[in-house]
């Protein structure tokens, strides 16, 4: 701005200063003007306030216009951009798709090798360095949990029907003229008594023969004759009164007409050698002897079973649930080690075809193995039951959940999980998908392998075996195996198949539990020792098929019992049954002197 400017407006406020004190005097603007033409310039002043109006108007007009197209366009890209969000929807959606279609191609895949190796393959777990197009081993018939619920977990009865079609009554043939067949024995043996033995003033009522079937190389059929007779008293007795040279007792299994030899021999056969009924019955019929199926199961049962309140209550092993409680009270005496398993069998109960459970229980360092049918449940209340309160320093098992019931309740019991079930899981995977993870995983769980088996071939202590697995090496190889894992669980991982994911879940859930095992020396690395003696009773299974009610289940329990824990102490089955057979028929109740360890057999592993 220059002087002159800056003049300018100095005395233009100047003059509006003068203006404001001196206020000018009012003018009418328009006093030249007559009337007439005031009216035109008011006329004109109208016409032009109308046009501003109109104008006014179009504009307003012409602002809602583009209001509502603003508004359009606003609700065109609401729906551009919701049409967008439901496209990405469905990219997310197709993407999840295409994830578990290629799952369940991977599982379809392993599932085709799987069926191939359970008609084609061998049922090894070991790995061949020209490993050939194989699937997984046959799945054992039991539920194999991997630490998740789903349609595994079990309900509140434990019972599965597996098959409900009624069974076809037999029709008996008609009776009129008929005979029944009677039992027969190749010889028979008369064992008269002895009439001057008779008290003074006894008078005979009547003489008849009781009989007893003993197997030598033929069955041989032993009469031994019973006197009834009465006294002066009034009383009515009977018994049994040996010549010279004559057996001093009956030897008849009460509730039978087996001796105790023939009658070990039946259990032996059925139980060890899992010699099905039917195959019994024709192997006796070459001895001249005809019996019948429900004959032998009954003689079984009464074999076990003293008490016939017991026997009518299907309660089962009446005579050995003394015997075995003692087992019990030895096997989980306080700081014991207990190895757990269960299986499943089949039992006929009302024409239906119910699946149940057995159990398991090993403590080998007191080379004991009992068996438990709990009404065939597989809930936690069994678990509970056998343990009652019962301080066991550690149980080891597979991944059930049942088990789970120690980790969160027994916290002065440790609980211990199977490296083998871990393993086999990754073998399985493998096998089917050539997974270079789980063959790392594998080799690891070997390396573990080898280590135990350098300690128990070394002889070292449970002390010295403890301080093995706490050495940098054991560690090295643990920390080896937490990496891999925890890669295989991140989730940028690629995916893998179903068997993968179940060995991996498996691995992750019961890490704690596997690995407990470092704890302590006499801690086993797996839980093989339980799984072994489940085989017997899987034997049976694949050979009777099935249990007629819950006694015979309850029966097969206590004599897998007493077999199981004669082949964990080196003792002859068959030896310990005749043995056990001959207390029963002399009346011995002194249960702790009738075990196994205790009865006074020689060492002999059969």
């Amino acid at each position: 701005m220059d002087d002159r400017e800056f003049e300018k407006i100095l005395a233009s406020a100047e003059q509006l200063r003068l203006r404001e004190k001196q206020a000018e005097p009012w003018t009418d603007r328009y006093s030249d003007m007559n009337s007439m033409e005031k009216s035109m310039l008011l006329d004109e002043l109208f016409a032009l306030r109308k046009a501003d109006k109109e104008r006014e108007a179009k504009l307003l007009e012409k602002l809602d216009r583009m209001t509502e197209q603003l508004m359009n366009l606003n609700e065109s890209s609401q729906m551009q951009m919701k049409q967008n969000e439901e496209l990405k929807q469905m990219i997310a959606s197709r993407d999840i798709l295409i994830e578990k279609l290629q799952k369940e191609n991977a599982a379809l895949k392993e599932q085709k090798k799987q069926d191939r190796k359970n008609l084609y393959g061998s049922k090894s777990q070991k790995i061949s360095r020209k490993k050939k197009e194989e699937a997984p081993s046959h799945e054992e018939n039991k539920d194999d949990f991997d630490g998740t619920s789903g349609p595994s977990s079990v309900s509140a009865s434990d019972e599965d029907v597996l098959s409900q079609a009624p069974e076809k009554k037999e029709e008996r043939p008609y009776r009129k003229g008929m005979s029944y067949r009677r039992m027969k024995a190749d010889k028979s043996v008369c064992h008269d008594s002895d009439f001057s033995r008779l008290p003074k003033d006894a008078v005979i009522i009547k003489t008849f023969y009781k009989y007893s079937y003993q197997q030598i190389s033929y069955i041989l059929e032993h009469k031994y004759q019973v006197i009834r007779y009465k006294q002066s008293d009034g009383k009515i007795r009977e018994g049994y009164f040996p010549k010279a040279g004559e057996p001093d007792y009956i030897d008849v299994v009460p509730g039978t007409h087996a001796s105790a030899d023939f009658l070990a021999h039946l259990a032996f056969n059925h139980f060890v050698l899992n010699v099905p009924y039917y195959r019994e019955m024709y192997r006796l019929s070459d001895h001249k002897m005809s019996l019948s199926r429900m004959t032998l199961v009954n003689w079984l049962a009464k074999g076990v079973t003293t008490s016939k309140d017991a026997f009518s209550k299907s309660v089962g092993a009446a005579f050995t649930s003394a015997l075995i409680e003692k087992l019990k009270d030895r096997a989980m005496v306080k700081d014991s080690i207990v190895n757990c398993d269960e299986t499943w069998c089949k039992v006929k109960m009302n024409r239906h075809f119910l699946k149940k459970y057995v159990w398991c229980l090993v403590n080998k360092e007191q080379k004991i193995v009992i068996y438990c049918y709990e009404d065939g449940s597989r809930g936690r209340k069994v678990l509970k039951g056998i343990l009652k309160d019962r301080q066991v320093k550690a149980l080891q098992s597979d991944g059930y959940n049942v088990y789970m019931y120690i980790d969160k309740e027994l916290v002065d019991t440790e609980h211990l999980c199977c490296l083998a079930h871990a393993r086999a899981k990754f073998v399985y995977a493998y096998e089917q998908g050539d997974d270079p993870d789980a063959k790392y995983l594998i080799d690891c769980f070997g390396e573990l392998y080898r280590l135990e088996d350098t300690y128990k071939l070394s002889g070292l202590s449970a002390q010295e075996i403890t301080r093995c697995r706490h050495s940098l090496r054991t560690k090295e190889i643990i920390g080896r195996i937490r990496s891999k894992l925890d890669v295989l669980l991140s989730p940028t991982h690629p995916p893998r198949g179903e068997l993968m994911d179940k060995a991996v879940n498996y691995l992750q859930i019961f890490w704690k539990q596997l690995f407990a095992y470092l704890n302590d020396g006499r801690y086993d690395i797996d839980n093989s020792i339980a799984e072994r003696f489940i085989r017997p009773l899987a034997g049976e299974r694949k050979n009777s098929l099935f249990f007629v009610g819950s006694r015979m289940a309850n029966v097969s329990a206590a004599y897998h019992t007493l077999l199981s824990t004669c082949r964990m102490n080196g003792l002859s089955a068959l030896e310990y049954l005749k043995k056990f057979f001959h207390e029963i028929v002399k009346g011995r109740k002194d249960y702790e002197n009738l075990l196994p360890m205790t009865i006074g057999i020689n060492t002999n592993k059969y």
